[in-house]
């Protein structure tokens, strides 16, 4: 497909959407095509075992079909009821968690993985502005950087994210310390610091990332060092 399949919903960095009818949406890549066939597996996957996921339909190339989910991002819900802002934290930490007990398969393993160790599905980019608050739940979407690996990592990558996410006001930026303060409580301390170093390094070798992110990441970076 190359013509605009219908209205455009919404335009990421790497991929827009747009409804193509019937309750349904068309999430296309506009560079170069990840394995969007792994990333339909993966919802697949987890949606098997309740993991409140969008539904695919169908995978051709940069594209995939899926429902369409309804309700306002997370984001868009801190933004309209900053009060809730520690509810919203306890829903994205408790979203964490549940992921984290899905084991992970073997074809989403990478050959280095231990066997000895418990390995769980990653995400590896649930932030606010990827859960959408629906009706009946919260539904997690851009399964695009999926693996399988530690839990804990998981959390340390939504930890640096939401940290490095580069704000414009002082209300933004008190609501976005308030929000990473809570998500790593109620996340657990423990289970982001262990592996923030790591989260640091794997979100500076993203290409996508911004320069002023690229900025707070590396501070964040040596900050965690200087802990250690």
């Amino acid at each position: 497909m190359t013509d605009p399949p219908g209205p455009l919903l919404a335009s990421g960095r790497a991929a827009d959407v747009f409804d193509i009818g019937d309750g349904r949406v068309l999430r296309r890549y506009r560079e170069a095509t990840p394995d969007t066939e792994l990333e339909a597996r993966v919802m697949g996957h987890v949606a098997s075992v309740g993991y409140p996921v969008p539904k695919v339909h169908s995978v051709d190339g940069a594209d995939i079909v899926m429902d369409r989910v309804e309700g306002s991002t997370m984001i868009e819900s801190l933004e309209a009821a900053p009060w809730k802002v520690l509810h919203y934290a306890r829903v994205l930490a408790r979203l964490q968690r549940r992921l984290a007990q899905i084991a992970s398969p073997s074809w989403l393993l990478a050959d280095t993985a231990d066997p000895e160790h418990h390995h769980s599905v990653l995400h590896l980019d649930m932030h606010p502005m990827n859960v959408i608050m629906a009706p009946g739940g919260p539904v997690v979407i851009d399964w695009t950087n999926a693996a399988g690996g530690p839990p804990g990592f998981d959390a340390a990558i939504t930890y640096v994210e939401m940290t490095t996410f580069g704000t414009t006001t002082t209300a933004e930026r008190v609501g976005q310390e308030v929000f990473t303060r809570a998500f790593r409580r109620f996340r657990g301390p423990r289970a982001i610091d262990a592996y923030l170093a790591a989260a640091c390094d794997h979100r500076l070798a993203d290409r996508n990332l911004l320069p002023d992110e690229r900025v707070a990441v590396a501070a964040l970076r040596k900050k965690s060092s200087t802990r250690t």
